[in-house]
């Protein structure tokens, strides 16, 4: 193998091919370690088994594929899924028969108030955009301009998926081109590189990258397409000469698939025709008894899984669904639809499958009576007069934000022993134990809190740090440590999504699409808990019913909705989880006061009939 590596590099076609791909900038090592997997790849010529420069000079002849154009695209987003995600800038480069040839750049309004963090990233602000047409005015232009031809990125999925939706529910428009992924493409043509970014791609390839211009839709876009040029040229080498043989080479090499579980009585072809959605399943034996249910954003790959498992875990589960004879499948298009559905599912199945795990690393509570008064964290609600917070998705963001309300507020708490352990915590920052204050002084404490777990009140607050300073009096930290103790409790309130009324205090009337793109699920919730649901189709909203319940659910004080016990609280958590991620499908109303049904109704249906509503909050 070594001989014929070593006659790989020194052989004629082997210089052919990187003076072909503009490979002269790299050293040595650098080009033999990128193009020998490809040469060991093309099909063997000669005695030697090596290509010759002639046939590798026919090969890269001409121009290829001249009549197909390729647009090369990258977006910038405020965050990374759609709707609650926007588009901020747009870019495409046409490539044809190996040159670039056209280009186009666009900078987006998303309506919205771009994250610092993405800001830094890219260096888009509010104020650059803030003149700049808004989606609907500049997506079509965009899409008339890539019209006809194949649609290239790098990770394209996420590119595409973000045209997908907009030009699907902005503009009434189906896009669905042809697809080529350079990450796929590099996966399959470079296995000795480590990684695929675009920066890494780029010094492999011995092309400029700048960190200065990285992260902006056009530059991206004009490195992408100087890479797939690369790229296509590679595959020229291979035969594939047509663009079904492109589409079809940058699909990764699947190994030997595993087989099915021994004692299975399924047939495989019910598991074959489910669909391949986002949605619930549910495993039924041969008395239509509920065995097991799950949720997947893949159904059909993730009930495959189960039945043809690829380790021994999966093989000992496999084991305990050989009573299954029937499989159920519902796609669902909403994040939280399919987290409520999936729940109660999991509630009924005879197997238990970690159905009450849906509190993630817990909940911090505070509470200023009865048996535990102060500051903890649990796993579990409760309806016990305490303010709940989260939930967090790890037990360590919970016990950071613990730590930093510790360090600021001499206010008792409670957490596992485990996060006692100053080795493992340091002791809870403040440093000391906090001073025993009379019972009436904690209410000001638990109100300032509160305000700024819930975003009401500034950093700058000097009324918060007089109050501390006091409370704390001889035995608190020195006041430089204090206001960087209350700066850094502001940092993660902001950092781990809090601000907000705590989950006991939730109004909400929250509106997700359903099984089809027209169906709508519409949530009532009081207190946090659900009050009422109904379904309905988003063209055809029931609006007597929908405003007889807003009134008798958000302004009849006699209204009791449904109790409080341990399903409901844990029903409630799948909400409250879903608030704390981000994933809106579809749109919610937040009610903070006395609105009346007329205004109510009014937003709902208004945001009903605007596809640019979806992923936002509109507070009442």
């Amino acid at each position: 193998m070594q001989e014929k590596r070593v006659a790989i590099q020194e052989s004629a076609a082997f210089q052919y091919v990187r003076n072909a791909l503009n490979l002269k900038e790299i050293d040595d090592s650098a080009a033999f370690g990128l193009l020998t997997p490809l040469f060991e790849k093309i099909a063997l010529n000669g005695a030697n088994g090596l290509i010759s420069e002639e046939e590798t000079a026919r090969l890269l002849s001409g121009p290829y594929l001249p009549d197909t154009t390729f647009a090369v695209v990258d977006i910038e987003t405020t965050g990374g899924r759609p709707p609650q995600h926007r588009i901020t800038e747009l870019a495409a480069v046409k490539v044809r028969a190996g040159e670039v040839v056209d280009s186009r750049d666009v900078l987006v309004n998303p309506g919205r108030e771009i994250p610092w963090n993405v800001v830094r990233l890219t260096g888009i602000t509010d104020a650059m955009v803030a003149d700049k047409p808004g989606l609907m005015e500049a997506l079509p232009g965009f899409l008339d301009f890539v019209d006809g031809c194949v649609f290239v990125a790098h990770c394209a999925n996420f590119d595409l998926h973000f045209l997908q939706y907009y030009a699907q529910e902005f503009l009434e428009r189906d896009f669905s081109p042809p697809v080529l992924c350079t990450f796929e493409l590099a996966n399959r043509l470079l296995p000795g590189q480590k990684r695929f970014n675009l920066g890494e791609l780029s010094t492999a390839l011995g092309l400029l990258d700048s960190e200065e211009v990285r992260h902006r839709a056009l530059s991206d876009a004009e490195a992408t397409a100087q890479i797939f040029i690369r790229f296509t040229q590679m595959c020229r080498l291979l035969g594939l000469d047509s663009l079904e043989s492109l589409l079809e080479f940058q699909q990764p090499e699947e190994g030997v698939p595993p087989p099915m579980a021994e004692g299975i009585r399924l047939d495989p072809a019910k598991i074959d025709s489910l669909p391949r959605d986002r949605g619930v399943y549910r495993l039924y034996d041969k008395d239509e008894k509920l065995v097991f249910a799950g949720k997947a954003n893949d159904i059909r790959r993730a009930v495959r899984d189960m039945f043809y498992p690829r380790n021994r875990s999966a093989g000992r589960f496999a084991l305990r669904l050989k009573g299954v004879r029937h499989v159920e499948a519902k796609s669902l298009r909403s994040e939280l639809a399919m987290n409520v559905e999936a729940f109660r599912a999991m509630r009924e199945s005879s197997l238990v499958n970690g159905n009450h795990s849906v509190a993630g690393g817990g909940f911090l509570r505070l509470s200023t009576g009865g048996a535990r008064p102060g500051v903890s964290f649990v796993s579990r609600l409760a309806r016990d007069g305490a303010r709940y917070y989260g939930p967090f998705r790890k037990k360590a963001q919970l016990a950071d934000l613990l730590e930093a309300i510790c360090a600021a507020f001499p206010l008792p708490y409670q957490a596992p022993e485990g996060y006692r352990d100053a080795k493992k915590r340091g002791a809870f920052r403040g440093g000391k134990r906090p001073p025993r204050l009379p019972d009436s002084e904690y209410a000001a404490l638990f109100e300032a809190l509160r305000g700024i777990l819930e975003g009401r009140l500034p950093q700058e607050d000097e009324r918060i740090f007089s109050l501390l300073k006091k409370a704390w009096g001889e035995e608190g930290p020195s006041p430089g440590k204090l206001k960087r103790h209350i700066a850094r409790l502001h940092h993660l309130v902001r950092m781990y999504a809090l601000s907000g009324p705590s989950v006991e205090r939730r109004r909400l009337i929250i509106v997700e699409p359903g099984q089809t793109r027209e169906e709508r699920y519409c949530y009532f919730i009081k207190d946090g808990l659900l009050a009422h649901e109904i379904s309905f189709e988003r063209s055809e909203p029931p609006v007597r019913v929908l405003e007889e319940k807003v009134e008798e659910i958000f302004l009849n004080e006699s209204f009791e909705g449904r109790k409080a016990d341990p399903e409901d609280l844990y029903e409630a958590t799948v909400f409250a989880s879903w608030m704390r991620r981000e994933l809106m499908d579809g749109f919610m109303l937040n009610l903070e006061g006395r609105t009346p049904p007329a205004r109510v109704m009014e937003a709902l249906l208004g945001a009903l009939d605007d596809p640019q509503a979806a992923g936002t909050t509109i507070t009442l």
